[in-house]
């Protein structure tokens, strides 16, 4: 049990945290569902890398899944680029996926998306090493990303209407209580 100490967030465990902990659950299922039913709707195929996109944004707060969207997209669209340009200029599948994470990582230093970083160097894998046409599979890639983060925030944002925790009100809140200290 000692291992699962060094890993556990230092927090107490009670009623709100069980309630962020069920409202992430409740955000996640209905995520999931929209994009596999936008998904058969589309009749695009398989709606898991979406699915993994959306749920990877929702964040406790609007602000902070809009910045995670933000950056898991930036990241995904440069991951999956640079591993199809890569791949079309290099035939060899190993040289590819190799000069690919190369060029990512310095791509994403240069441009300081270090929570990103992950994101692409998994996209560039996904993209260089999955089977199909290179071109459909970053496409398909790039698209996933897309819709997972948009529905992802279109869900926030219809909750938060719902739950008169609109981005704007929490925003205007904070300030009046700003100025009340």
């Amino acid at each position: 049990m000692r291992i699962l100490r060094e890993i556990q967030a230092q927090r107490q465990s009670d009623l709100q945290t069980l309630a962020e902990s069920c409202a992430y659950a409740a955000q996640a299922v209905v995520a999931t569902a929209l994009v596999i039913a936008l998904y058969d709707w589309l009749g695009k195929g398989t709606a898991m890398w979406a699915a993994v996109s959306a749920v990877l944004v929702l964040q406790p707060r609007f602000q902070r899944s809009l910045a995670a969207s933000a950056t898991r997209v930036i990241a995904n669209l440069l991951g999956a680029g640079i591993g199809v340009a890569v791949s079309l200029a290099i035939p060899q599948r190993v040289v590819a996926v190799l000069v690919s994470l190369t060029l990512i990582v310095v791509a994403c230093e240069w441009l300081r998306l270090d929570t990103g970083l992950r994101s692409a160097c998994a996209s560039v894998l996904i993209v260089t090493m999955a089977p199909g046409p290179l071109v459909e599979r970053g496409e398909a890639r790039a698209s996933a990303v897309c819709i997972g983060c948009g529905v992802a925030l279109v869900l926030q944002v219809v909750l938060y209407g719902i739950t008169g925790r609109h981005p704007k009100a929490v925003a205007a809140a904070q300030v009046v209580r700003s100025g009340e200290e």
